[in-house]
């Protein structure tokens, strides 16, 4: 009788609770944002998997960001975004405003600029490989930061690598 009532019970827990609670998503970004990196680098990727991986850059840089009210509309501008990415494209000017003002917020103030590696003049080859450089050296930075506690920088990391893929190129 015990085991058909926690048979039940467990049954009922996969159906109640959402998957990525199961899989401890919720409690460590860190293969969150290892994915979304290895997605959105692999340069092969259809634009959905593109799309659901800056989706869960942006979800984990929800799950680290600090849950103080100062980060309220934060946290607002970054659900915005998500739902705009859903909606319309990547790169709408909506978007890309609302991520930009969500990352002044984790920064004081700071507006957000191309990575240095992205600056300098290129060619389209080159522009490929400065990217992914940028793209990783920030993920390992906000991994980093994540690890030792400061989530504030973590976020930052991530919020400037969506914002580096959804700024069109014509922009740099």
């Amino acid at each position: 009788m015990k085991t058909r009532t926690a048979i039940v019970a467990l049954i009922l827990a996969f159906l109640v609770l959402p998957s990525s609670i199961l899989r401890g998503e919720e409690k460590d970004p860190g293969p969150m944002i290892n994915h979304a990196n290895s997605v959105i680098l692999d340069g092969s990727s259809p634009r959905e998997g593109v799309v659901a991986a800056l989706v869960e850059l942006l979800d984990a840089s929800l799950l680290i960001l600090p849950k103080a009210r100062a980060q309220d509309e934060c946290r607002s501008r970054i659900e915005t975004v998500k739902k705009e990415f859903d909606q319309k494209s990547i790169f709408s000017d909506k978007a890309h405003q609302y991520l930009s003002l969500a990352y002044r917020l984790v920064t004081n103030g700071q507006r957000w600029e191309l990575p240095p590696e992205m600056r300098e003049p290129y060619r389209q080859d080159d522009i490929m490989a400065a990217a992914k450089r940028a793209g990783q050296r920030l993920v390992d930075s906000a991994l980093t930061d994540w690890k030792a506690g400061r989530s504030e920088e973590s976020v930052r990391s991530l919020l400037g690598y969506v914002l580096m893929v959804i700024t069109p190129v014509e922009s740099r």
